[in-house]
């Protein structure tokens, strides 16, 4: 212990030079007055503050963040919180009991363009919170079915059967046409969304691809004059897909929901009246 040089008069100040403030003993008098920085001097600075508080870099660097190697301040998820928290939708999910605000999405949709009727099969593909489903099994009543396919887990809502699994892998794609057996399905929601790289050629790419996963799904297992609804964002590859829609649809709508945030380019594509070949 240090004790045997002398006591700590305050709390140590460790930096270039490690700033203690120090009453020594004999010993590390002996220290000072010869000018001996290194040897017994150093032990006792090291038995003060402890190797790690004893160098600038070791004290004041933190441990790595793996999501911010840079450790800078992210201004945007800043603004992102503090738009999340005084969100009008986030705090009516909220008093409603939904689990997300996408719930608003659905509602409008489903409103606007008559999607959900009892006794109904739906499959939500991206259902994760699991927000869609609850709107649908509030419209379906205790009639219809619901199957869900997430990659992320998700909290059970009653009446749903739930998959998790990637869309895009054969395996969920098997799980999800073995849960509906030979039913047909009448109406296919699609709030599949790409992890976000920041690239956005790229990610606009993911989206698109998505969005035509889902429709090839929808048109292997829609029954005549089913609904789909896909998840889009304007951008490159967008008119493309809304025409691939178009084409398997009597009607194919557009719509921006209230719920979505004004300076997002997300919109839902709504085909209606499903044409087999």
């Amino acid at each position: 212990m240090l004790l045997a040089f002398g006591e700590l008069r305050s709390k140590p100040r460790c930096g270039r030079h490690c700033r203690l403030s120090l009453r020594f003993g004999a010993a590390a008098r002996s220290c000072a007055s010869t000018g001996d920085s290194s040897a017994a001097f150093h032990d006792a600075r090291q038995r003060v503050c402890g190797p790690a508080l004893c160098y600038k870099q070791q004290q004041m660097t933190p441990p790595p963040d793996p999501l911010n190697p840079t450790r800078k301040k992210h201004r945007f998820n800043q603004a992102w919180m503090h738009e999340h928290v005084t969100d009008h939708w986030v705090h009516e999910a909220k008093a409603k009991g939904y689990r997300s605000r996408a719930a608003f999405k659905l509602i409008e949709l489903a409103t606007r363009d008559r999607l959900i009727r009892p006794g109904m099969t739906v499959v939500d593909l991206g259902a994760a919170p699991g927000s869609w489903c609850q709107v649908v099994r509030e419209r379906l009543g205790r009639s219809g079915r619901i199957v869900a396919v997430d990659l992320l887990p998700m909290e059970p809502v009653p009446g749903v059967d739930f998959i998790q699994g990637d869309f895009r892998e054969d395996a969920t794609l098997r799980a999800l046409e073995a849960a509906l057996g030979t039913r047909k399905v009448d109406l296919v929601l699609s709030d599949l969304s790409p992890n976000i790289s920041g690239i956005e050629s790229a990610d606009q790419a993911r989206s698109v691809h998505l969005g035509e996963l889902a429709l090839e799904f929808a048109t292997g297992w829609l029954q005549p004059g089913g609904d789909l609804v896909v998840k889009g964002f304007e951008g490159e590859g967008f008119s493309e897909l809304r025409r691939q829609i178009q084409a398997r649809f009597d009607k194919v709508h557009v719509r921006k929901p209230k719920a979505s945030r004004d300076r997002s380019r997300e919109v839902f594509l709504v085909g209606k009246g499903f044409r087999p070949l």
